[in-house]
């Protein structure tokens, strides 16, 4: 049981410190949408909820009841909604879908991109992920094992149009049992 609440508590600790390290520099201005948090619609989650669990097979019920959804209002009537949910006890799964509003173009999950010679669950997903006011963007970090001594580390800004892009990835892929800060990782994109 100490073990279970020491890893919570260091992961815990690493997203506080994530928290606290200076915005990254952007090639342009990063763009801001509205943010709505924790929204409970349950006709919003049913109406996308066969792309959810295309990508990501989870309770999403579940995790709708317990935390709702996040909304990014860019004007325009371009939205990005933001679900989580997890089936284990490290990494939670967050799936954007980008809509416009009073339009007839389908709702579709926001794609990722992320450096070529990196392993990747799966091309829609950022885990733990969260919004940074500090660098406009959204942050997360992969934790390999629970001793949260290997994993990843991004950050991607979303554009004017609600998608998102690469501006940082940082890796750390050999589990060698020595903690080390996700935003200390070495540095894989942009390449020096």
């Amino acid at each position: 049981m100490f073990e279970s609440l020491s890893r919570k508590f260091a992961h815990l600790f690493c997203f506080a410190l994530l928290l606290s390290v200076p915005q990254s520099t952007f090639a342009g201005a990063p763009v801001e949408p509205v943010l709505h948090a924790n929204l409970h619609d349950e006709a919003v989650l049913n109406r996308y909820l066969h792309l959810l669990d295309e990508i990501y097979p989870c309770d999403w019920h579940d995790a709708h009841t317990r935390s709702g959804y996040n909304l990014y209002d860019f004007g325009d009537g371009i939205e990005v909604l933001e679900f989580s949910c997890t089936v284990g006890i490290h990494n939670l799964a967050n799936l954007y879908i980008r809509r416009t509003k009073n339009s007839k173009q389908p709702a579709k999950l926001v794609s990722l991109d992320r450096p070529e010679d990196q392993p990747v669950t799966s091309r829609y997903i950022l885990f733990n992920s969260f919004w940074d006011h500090n660098r406009s963007a959204l942050t997360s970090f992969t934790v390999d094992r629970g001793l949260s001594d290997c994993g990843s580390f991004e950050i991607h800004r979303f554009t004017p149009k609600g998608y998102l892009e690469l501006v940082e990835y940082r890796a750390k892929r050999q589990c060698d049992g020595k903690f080390r800060e996700p935003t200390d990782y070495p540095l894989i994109y942009p390449s020096r």
